[in-house]
């Protein structure tokens, strides 16, 4: 399996760890050996803020500056322009760093579309920065993310920006010099869960059951992620006067494993949910033994955590082979901020649809993350938040009691997929490490309601446990692998 990033010091042709090897201040992925302080110099942000933060302020800065000079402003908005159709409005875009940063995130940044008639766009660029997957990667998932909001508004009530036009950075038709979507503006804002009332925060969860029973009549037969089925971007497809452009689900969009499918490519489609997870799972754990997850310091216990979630997998999904499953979609990242509202709380549109995938039932209807009580999961707890629990009732107010049992079972598929992945591997601090381990097992334990009064001695039952583990699994080559680069 090819890795995603070589190591970038001279000479070194050992596979970059993903996430933990991507240096922001140096602008290099990094080897397990040429990581270590021995080697990589740059000051962290646990020992050295100040230093770290000014470099880091430094070091992004000069990237954006590099994106604004790669964006041909013109050709966007002739581009632009041309996609509207007949009227032939003329157009402006502000491609400053300031107005960029404006609307930054980590992976994407935006500029207002302005027309001549006060109609307003949005542009999304892909930014590029040590955290960014290779340029294949991004077009991917770029591809992905625009098919999957061109389904939501071609067969869904969800609401969701419309899409005007995207290309791909590697198109060679593409002259604006970077990937972008050319999308509608919602009016509106970020959802604040956390500073919301109770009564906003109902009022979502309400309007969240609507999405969510909407999604739930769009069933697919396979899991993987939304792409179109032929190369043309949405512009085209308009210019050509084409109807519909075929959409169906391939492999998925996702960074870490991108290459660990056949012959190097995305893994998927799946047809079940467990065939889905081995793979998964699978390929985690060769990538940990050949270097690109986990440190010198955490690889073996990483490999650990990733390999009991194997022996669990039919607890979850019963059989492999399950020919009718159907799989539904989800959003990657329901931390909050990817639902619009407006001064009411009224959802005007969801956002940021990029790493989309369909998936179970039991995941697609669990609960989204920004109801999780964080510091308490963190620290093991598989208890349901109180607006967890309104979201069954909810559910079971429509008539759907089997939809609330997703939401109050959730935990287990939760911890299942939560760090799931090189940011896995990157918790430093080894009692939430721990912490976060235990609550995947107990969510599988039977008899954990009665293990709440334990709480606090996580790290010892790690211990405990991870001698049996490594003892078990003694005679795994992909184990001594993670063992000997430690």
């Amino acid at each position: 399996m090819p890795a995603l990033w070589s190591c970038d010091w001279v000479g070194c042709q050992s596979p970059a760890v993903q996430r933990a090897g991507d240096c922001l201040l140096c602008d290099r992925h990094l080897c397990r050996t040429h990581l270590q302080d021995q080697w990589h110099t740059c000051p962290k942000p646990e020992t050295n803020w100040n230093e770290y933060s000014a470099r880091y302020a430094a070091a992004e800065s000069q990237r954006l500056d590099e994106l604004c000079r790669r964006i041909d402003g013109g050709k966007l908005c002739v581009r632009a322009s041309q996609v509207r159709g007949g009227t032939n409005v003329q157009c402006a875009i502000d491609l400053s760093p300031k107005k960029l940063s404006a609307m930054m995130g980590g992976q994407n940044c935006h500029a207002e579309v302005v027309f001549a008639d006060g109609v307003v766009w949005l542009a999304r660029f892909r930014l590029s920065s040590p955290i960014s997957p290779p340029l294949e990667v991004r077009d991917y998932v770029l591809r992905s993310e625009a098919a999957t909001m061109e389904f939501l508004q071609r067969h869904t009530r969800i609401p969701s920006p419309r899409v005007f036009d995207w290309a791909c950075e590697s198109d060679p038709a593409n002259t604006v010099g970077v990937g972008y979507i050319l999308m509608e503006k919602l009016q509106g804002a970020p959802l604040d869960w956390q500073g919301a009332t109770t009564a906003q925060r109902e009022k979502v969860v309400r309007q969240l059951v609507d999405i969510m029973l909407e999604i739930e009549r769009h069933p697919f037969d396979r899991l993987g992620s939304l792409m179109a089925t032929t190369a043309m971007s949405r512009g085209e497809m308009a210019l050509a006067a084409a109807a519909v452009e075929p959409l169906q689900v391939q492999g998925l969009a996702q960074h870490s494993t991108f290459r660990s499918g056949e012959d190097g490519k995305p893994p998927g489609p799946f047809r079940s949910s467990q065939e889905a997870l081995r793979a998964l799972v699978e390929a985690h754990l060769r990538m940990i033994a050949g270097g690109e997850i986990g440190t010198v310091d955490n690889a073996a216990d990483v490999f650990l955590v990733y390999r009991f979630r194997l022996d669990v997998l039919d607890r979850v999904w019963k059989s492999a082979a399950e020919e009718d499953e159907k799989f539904f979609l989800k959003h990657a990242d329901d931390k909050g901020d990817h639902i619009f509202v407006n001064a009411d709380f009224d959802i005007v549109g969801v956002i940021d649809w990029e790493w989309c995938s369909t998936v179970s039932r039991e995941e697609a209807f669990s609960s989204p993350c920004m109801m999780w009580p964080v510091a308490a999961f963190c620290d093991g707890s598989n208890e349901l938040a109180d607006e967890e629990l309104l979201l069954a009732r909810v559910f079971c107010e429509r008539g759907r009691e089997d939809l609330a049992r997703c939401v109050l079972d959730g935990r287990k598929v939760q911890r299942l997929f939560f760090a799931l992945g090189p940011g896995g591997a990157s918790y430093e601090d080894r009692r939430t490490f721990a912490s976060l381990f235990m609550g995947l097992k107990q969510a599988f334990d039977p008899g954990y309601s009665s293990k709440e009064e334990k709480r606090g001695g996580e790290k010892e039952e790690w211990e405990a446990w991870r001698a049996i583990a490594l003892m078990k699994w003694k005679h795994d080559s992909l184990l001594q692998a993670a063992l000997k680069s430690e």
